[in-house]
């Protein structure tokens, strides 16, 4: 899979509920019928009635950045021009200078179906430092494992570029919000990024490539 800077409708936003089906899951417990219940909630309240008011919105959006743009390819060498970001989600924080310390102006670039995701907006930043993942039970703070399991919102980011090679299927909680942006993060030749029974999710900037079953434990 080539880099994720766009999921779901020119996505920055993936808003991951899954059907309420017991896909995978071994015993499913009461944790799971909770969270499962909880997904469903989620996807009633992001249920739209007018489908064509959003695509038609979306549609409007992408023309006015198309049709502002000069389409003529630039040299090679250092731009110093003005901001040329085509899609219109990337043009609404790209184009500002200082958006590493306002990331979490992502969440308000929403367009599309996802229009209502808001990830970890309302929580702390997570530093992601450590690329390891060799504890499934009791990850290590300061990797990816350790962040998506907290409670709560939480906006993930990154120390620096890193290569993360999943042992085990990363299984996601909602309210989180993945940022690889401002460094190359790969997963790669691992297990997946697992998105089942939760809501409110935004994965942006990471390259994922050549994942893999991962071995029962």
């Amino acid at each position: 899979m080539e880099i994720m800077k766009t999921i779901l409708v020119l996505g920055v936003v993936l808003v991951a509920i899954s059907p309420i089906v017991k896909a995978n899951i071994g015993e499913f417990d009461e944790v799971w019928q909770n969270r499962a219940e909880e997904a469903k909630k989620g996807a009633q309240r992001a249920y739209e009635p007018n489908p064509a008011n959003v695509t038609n919105d979306l549609n409007t959006q992408t023309r006015k950045v198309v049709e502002g743009h000069n389409n003529t390819r630039r040299n090679l060498g250092k731009y110093k021009g003005p901001c040329l970001a085509t899609n219109p989600i990337d043009r609404c924080w790209r184009c500002d200078l200082k958006w590493a310390q306002n990331r979490k102006k992502l969440a308000t670039c929403v367009l599309g179906f996802g229009r209502k995701t808001t990830g970890g907006m309302a929580g702390r930043f997570y530093l992601v430092t450590d690329p390891s993942d060799n504890d499934m039970v009791n990850p290590k703070p300061g990797t990816i494992r350790h962040a998506v399991i907290q409670k709560g919102p939480l906006w993930i980011i990154f120390a620096r570029d890193m290569v993360i090679r999943l042992n085990q299927e990363l299984i996601m909680t909602s309210d989180k919000t993945i940022d690889g942006r401002g460094a190359h993060v790969h997963f790669f030749g691992g297990a997946q990024i697992t998105l089942q029974f939760i809501q409110n999710v935004i994965i942006h900037g990471i390259h994922i490539r050549e994942s893999v079953q991962p071995v029962a434990a």
